[in-house]
């Protein structure tokens, strides 16, 4: 499955993301850009993970999304 198909990922700032749902729009969590990888947290802000890459983050914000 290809996760980006599910979510729009959208410029919020330097190394940050909106990342919302293809369908209806609504937040369905934030990427931002750290050293140790890309931070997700879902639209409640609490943090769900750091991904090696932006696919694996919308991968982990999909399991809990």
């Amino acid at each position: 499955m290809n996760y980006a198909e599910l979510f729009s990922v959208v410029t919020a700032g330097p190394a940050r993301w909106e990342v919302r749902h293809e369908v209806t729009n609504e937040l369905a969590g934030v990427i931002q850009r750290t050293p140790r990888g890309f931070l997700v947290r879902d639209d409640q802000t609490q943090p769900i993970g750091s991904f090696d890459s932006i696919t694996s983050a919308l991968e982990g914000l999909y399991e809990v999304a």
